[in-house]
């Protein structure tokens, strides 16, 4: 082989590499997306609608609890319940609207527990209070699940992007292979001719 030729390989192989590398680093980034979507749709949205089943769970013991003679003790390790899961639920990562209803959730939460200190007699307070209370838990469960879809789409999103890189790359290695022979063959064939000739 000619020193142009052993360039024009050395030159399509360079080009090879830095596509090979390019693809590398895109495909880490999709697989990284995908990752950190997964965890998210994990911690923050399946872990999130637990806390709420078991909140709207209290919620409902609390409701029994108000036909019983003396519901003081139990509301007692309901409030204590209700307020260790609303913590937890703190900790995981909020969009803005819920944030704005879970701030709203403890705000009538409050409401809720100093209408049970009162010991009122009249429970239509209290009542109406619950029913705010679970109006809100229903408004935090339907946003993990919109946002547990956001998640699976932006995740379904770039595996498909990373499945069209990976043809595409395939496609375009093929294409410089092809080149690559062309190059080798065309030269050798055309200079074996060019000897003939002389």
């Amino acid at each position: 082989m000619s020193i142009s030729n052993r360039v024009n390989v050395g030159l399509a192989l360079s080009i090879v590499f830095l596509l090979v590398f390019a693809t590398n680093r895109l495909d880490k980034r999709h697989f990284d997306t995908v990752q950190n979507t997964v965890l998210s749709l994990h911690t923050d949205r399946v872990i999130a609608q637990d806390f709420i089943y078991k909140m709207n769970a209290i919620i409902y013991n609390k409701q029994l609890s108000m036909l019983t003679e003396s519901p003081s003790s139990v509301n007692h390790n309901l409030n204590r319940d209700f307020n260790l899961l609303i913590e937890k639920f703190s900790e995981t990562k909020l969009t803005k609207k819920e944030n704005r209803i879970f701030e709203k959730l403890k705000v009538d939460f409050n409401s809720l527990i100093d209408l049970e200190n009162k010991n009122s007699e009249n429970n239509n307070e209290i009542i109406e209070n619950i029913n705010i209370i679970k109006s809100d838990l229903i408004e935090l469960s339907e946003i993990q699940i919109n946002e547990s879809k956001n998640l699976t789409s932006i995740a379904q999103r770039s595996l498909d992007t990373n499945n069209v890189m990976s043809k595409l790359e395939i496609a375009f290695l093929v294409f410089i292979g092809l080149i690559i022979q062309f190059t080798i063959f065309y030269r050798v064939k055309k200079s074996k001719t060019e000897k003939i000739n002389k």
